[in-house]
């Protein structure tokens, strides 16, 4: 299997307060729905550019660490079971110099410094490879992450996803779009599965991504 399931702990729906709302969306054709907001990034963007840090690594760093935080985010459909996973990574989306892109495999850490250290062999490790190799099919199939991509070209409003179906779903999908220098500015698209979490938990995930932003000093 490709998840740490060990790690894991099964939902039991009988004790779950959204248990009907499970069974309700859990068999529709399309149960995922898309939230983008209009992310206020200019707290954290001059605190990277005033402490010469990767504004891309520190929004990364507090996406992950916000979804390890909202209970929702770390729960995953497995085989028609609900499973909360006790530690939440990322596969996350990085552009060559041809035009072509590779997934890295980013484990979440304990600070910032080892993050950095970690996703830059990360991401060299992507890049050196082939779209399908091991690293692809060892860890492209890991539901216990996000699914994270960046369009630092476009200023969005509305974003859908390239989907098929799994024998693992539930993963959240994260697109980052260009940062506005002029208004503080940065779209973001949330894409996740209406089984497992409603519009007010998206609203927690984006409150507490918006917390780390602000106070980012006391994180890094």
């Amino acid at each position: 299997m490709h998840t740490p399931m060990e790690s894991a702990k099964k939902i039991e729906l009988s004790q779950w307060p959204r248990q009907q709302h499970f069974e309700f969306y859990k068999n529709f054709s399309d149960p995922y729905f898309n939230i983008c907001v209009e992310l206020e990034a200019e707290s954290l963007f001059n605190f990277s550019r005033l402490n010469n840090i990767s504004f891309f690594n520190s929004y990364l760093y507090f996406a992950m660490k916000a979804a390890n935080d909202i209970e929702p985010f770390a729960m995953r459909l497995v085989e028609g079971e609900v499973w909360l996973f006790e530690q939440i990574n990322a596969n996350v989306v990085q552009l060559k110099e041809d035009e072509t892109f590779r997934f890295s495999y980013l484990q979440q850490q304990d600070n910032f410094a080892l993050f950095c250290q970690h996703t830059k062999q990360a991401i060299a490790l992507a890049k050196s490879q082939p779209f399908f190799s091991e690293q692809f099919y060892s860890t492209g199939l890991a539901c216990n992450c996000l699914h994270i991509s960046v369009l630092p070209w476009l200023n969005f409003t509305s974003f859908s996803h390239a989907s098929n179906h799994s024998e693992y779903s539930g993963i959240p999908k994260l697109v980052f779009g260009k940062y506005n220098k002029r208004t503080g500015i940065m779209p973001l698209s949330i894409e996740v599965h209406h089984a497992l979490m409603d519009g007010i938990h998206v609203a927690q995930y984006v409150a507490r991504l918006k917390h780390y932003f602000d106070n980012a000093s006391k994180y890094i």
